[in-house]
């Protein structure tokens, strides 16, 4: 999509409460106290180490958002080291292919990086996007009372 740009959210701190209030929309229950999970987030925010938050831009507004994170479902998968997550969109921006850039822009850093692999998390059962995008099937189970999938990426 070539009217999209990327930034670091750590480049825009105003945009903060708008990624919080997205992520709040569709995450509500893995967030707790949104005003705890804001302050606890911003401490997390950079551009050298992980986690890596990423706003997809379009018309200088923030249209999407994804992540590179060291860990996700540490709890269960302790060993999967490097995940994609955190990836929304705004309603009004959706099936315009944002998801698809984003996922793309999170693998690349990723290279940038030299990670071996990149793993995440859908409740969508087909993979979706990702299964277009090469990622495998690792595990499906039931996360947080959601049919799960997690899914790798081996990076080249």
């Amino acid at each position: 999509m070539s009217d999209i740009h990327f930034e670091f959210l750590a480049d825009r701190l105003d945009d903060v409460p708008l990624v919080m209030d997205w992520w709040h929309s569709f995450w509500r229950d893995r967030m707790g106290d949104l005003e705890t999970f804001r302050e606890r987030f911003l401490t997390t925010l950079g551009k050298d180490g992980l986690p890596l938050d990423i706003l997809a831009i379009k018309d200088g507004r923030p249209v999407g958002t994804a992540a590179l994170k060291k860990h996700e479902m540490e709890e269960l998968f302790p060993e999967f080291r490097y995940w994609m997550g955190s990836v929304f969109v705004a309603p009004e921006f959706r099936r315009r292919g944002i998801a698809h850039s984003l996922a793309c822009h999170v693998i690349e850093l990723a290279r940038q990086r030299q990670l071996p692999q990149l793993y995440l998390q859908t409740v969508d059962l087909t993979g979706g996007l990702y299964a277009d995008l090469g990622w495998e099937p690792v595990e499906r189970l039931l996360y947080r009372g959601e049919d799960t999938l997690v899914m790798v990426k081996t990076l080249d």
